[in-house]
């Protein structure tokens, strides 16, 4: 490599301090590949040559905050996603137990409120982090992180913590990763219908919360969940989708 063009990228990469160490290799990679290509199409062989074509360059300065500016855009993108997500799942969820009066109108919001914000948002916000695992090694990651996000539900009852109602948040993270790629529709009511007999085993026979198991309203609850999941997936998926669009074509 020419003197000139290390020189340059190691300004470039000097600059990008604050981005993620990932992002930052990839980066410096490419412009690196993309100003070998060029020097040598343009057939440049002397130092001075290289000088004078990066000279018409932007300066490395400039460059780093074009991508300083692009990852803060990034960040608060997915942020705002993040938060819109968990609120319409948390809206749906509540909103379904409101309707069918399950507990007084406080503890519905509560529930909601929390199964949204901490379960659903804090989801969103920290998938990115585990994506170097496999796929069983993600969907015990995300099962994992949804149960212990949704502790403050076991409060969320006048009848003291409720354990039963941390596997609402696994059952949740699972859905989130699982279904962060396409998948058949059956897959998703199989998923519902096992989960509903994972939770009537546990209210009734392990913790025995119910003398008998309200099928109608519980499984309608798992569904609803289901569908609310789906229906975030798919809203976050369009919005980030509309984003990259958007940033694109401002280039």
């Amino acid at each position: 490599m020419h003197d000139a063009l290390a020189a340059y990228l190691a300004r470039v990469e000097k600059g990008l301090r604050g981005v993620s160490s990932g992002k930052r290799r990839l980066f410096v990679r490419e412009l690196e590949s993309h100003l070998l290509d060029e020097i040598e199409a343009r057939g440049l062989t002397s130092e001075a040559e290289v000088e004078a074509m990066l000279a018409e360059k932007e300066t490395p300065d400039e460059l780093a905050e074009v991508l300083h500016q692009q990852e803060d855009g990034d960040s608060q993108h997915r942020s705002e996603t993040a938060l819109l997500g968990g609120g319409l799942l948390g809206l749906a969820t509540g909103g379904y137990m409101w309707i069918n009066s399950i507990q007084s109108w406080h503890l519905n919001l509560a529930f909601g409120l929390i199964h949204g914000l901490m379960v659903g948002t804090g989801i969103f916000l920290v998938r990115p982090y585990w994506k170097k695992p496999g796929v069983e090694g993600r969907l015990l990651l995300a099962a994992l992180f949804g149960t212990l996000m949704a502790i403050p539900l076991g409060f969320t009852s006048t009848n003291g913590f409720v354990f039963t109602r941390l596997c609402y948040g696994g059952f949740t993270g699972y859905l989130l990763e699982r279904h962060s790629q396409s998948r058949p529709w059956w897959q998703l009511f199989v998923e519902v219908a096992a989960y509903t007999l994972f939770d009537a085993f546990l209210e009734v026979l392990v913790f025995q919360r119910m003398k008998s198991y309200d099928w109608g309203i519980e499984s309608g609850f798992n569904l609803f969940l289901a569908l609310a999941v789906m229906a975030v997936i798919f809203l976050r998926r369009m919005l980030s989708e509309r984003w990259l669009f958007t940033a694109h074509s401002r280039r």
